[in-house]
């Protein structure tokens, strides 16, 4: 239940939830893709066998992670190279294998308003109130120093992991701790336990700057002279073991300064066990990008196999679920200290920032 000073946001009323509608591999024809076709064409034995290998490789990876809930173990114990610090990963990742199902997701009768947002839409979003947004910005206050240091010594053409930092529980137990209490009264871990349908727990925390100096979501077929970048651009789905996240804004976001997008109703997309691992394997082992040597090797794959969880930026304007996707796509724009809940393999993107500085904290609930 959300305690008083938390109001919910609802979208508006011109937004419409995307039906629901099943996954398809062919949803994209790479074959006559501009951005594919020729690289797709005479591709070489030699290639399509790297291909295939780097694709073998990466999906091996992928179940070995899925097995263990990968996502599911702590910052703390996965960066932890000690002797110690893996037998601590060993453990959770035995815990983990015999934990049971991974997610029970159902809707529950009388669940709270939240909750029933989160389940109908697949997101939700609050403000928080003052006091408590000041008591958040305080104790992450050394980790966001940090991260603007690291971020001022790049020269503006950043990749994604570059804008993120990675707080550890250990080091930073008070940071946790606020942030574990502010979900908790807000309503949000809440909301998590009802849709996982399992006690939900806070798994990771990455305080994140976005300024206009960041290029990753504008720079995709960089070989490519495009007028502009498509309506569905960076629209993608997690690659990640089905797990929930929570965005805290940490600055008033506008229209302008990259507000977190989510399409209304994604969540609900139907998607094959098999078609969700092959679009996270392509995503995990850097087939899924833009760059012409991916698009090369990723074109050389079999037909089955050319799917990517980041499919926004392939999408041409005449496919079927573009449309269903710029109906539904609610650009959160909401004051400091809102909170975004969603479930992550639901179509979304990352703030694209033209003006001013973005600051948020992402946390990670399984």
């Amino acid at each position: 239940m959300t305690s008083p000073g938390y109001v919910i946001l609802d979208p508006g009323p011109e937004l419409r939830p995307m039906p629901d509608v099943d996954w398809r591999a062919d949803m994209i024809d790479y074959r006559q893709h501009e951005a594919y076709r020729e690289l797709a064409s005479g591709v070489d034995l030699s290639t399509r066998l790297k291909a295939g290998a780097i694709f073998t490789a990466g999906m091996a990876k992928l179940l070995l992670k899925r097995a263990i809930r990968y996502e599911m173990i702590p910052f703390d114990v996965r960066a932890d190279r000690s002797a110690a610090g893996r037998l601590r990963f060993a453990g959770a990742a035995l815990r983990n294998m015999t934990a049971g199902a991974m997610r029970k997701r159902h809707a529950r009768a009388g669940v709270a308003a939240a909750g029933a947002r989160l389940d109908q839409h697949g997101v939700m979003v609050l403000n928080v109130p003052a006091q408590q947004v000041e008591a958040l910005e305080q104790v992450s206050r050394t980790q966001f120093d940090a991260l603007a240091a690291r971020r001022g010594k790049s020269n503006g053409q950043r990749k994604f992991e570059e804008s993120r930092g990675q707080a550890s529980r250990v080091a930073e137990g008070e940071l946790f701790s606020q942030i574990e209490s502010l979900l908790k009264e807000s309503g949000v871990m809440a909301a998590s336990d009802a849709y996982l349908g399992r006690p939900a727990r806070l798994i990771d925390v990455n305080p994140q700057i976005n300024d206009v100096s960041d290029s990753f979501w504008r720079d995709i077929f960089p070989d490519i002279n495009a007028d502009q970048l498509p309506a569905t651009a960076y629209c993608h789905r997690d690659a990640s073991g089905g797990d929930l996240k929570a965005i805290i804004y940490l600055s008033d976001v506008g229209e302008r300064n990259g507000p977190f997008s989510y399409v209304l109703g994604s969540n609900r997309m139907r998607i094959s066990k098999l078609d969700d691992l092959i679009c996270e394997a392509n995503d995990s082992n850097g087939l899924g990008a833009t760059d012409p040597q991916a698009r090369r090797l990723f074109a050389a794959l079999p037909a089955r196999l050319r799917q990517k969880g980041a499919f926004g930026n392939d999408l041409t304007p005449d496919a079927a679920i573009s449309a269903d996707i710029n109906a539904g796509l609610w650009a959160i724009q909401a004051a400091k200290g809102s909170i975004v809940l969603f479930d992550t393999k639901g179509i979304h993107r990352g703030g694209m920032v033209v003006e001013g500085e973005r600051r948020v904290i992402t946390c990670v609930i399984g």
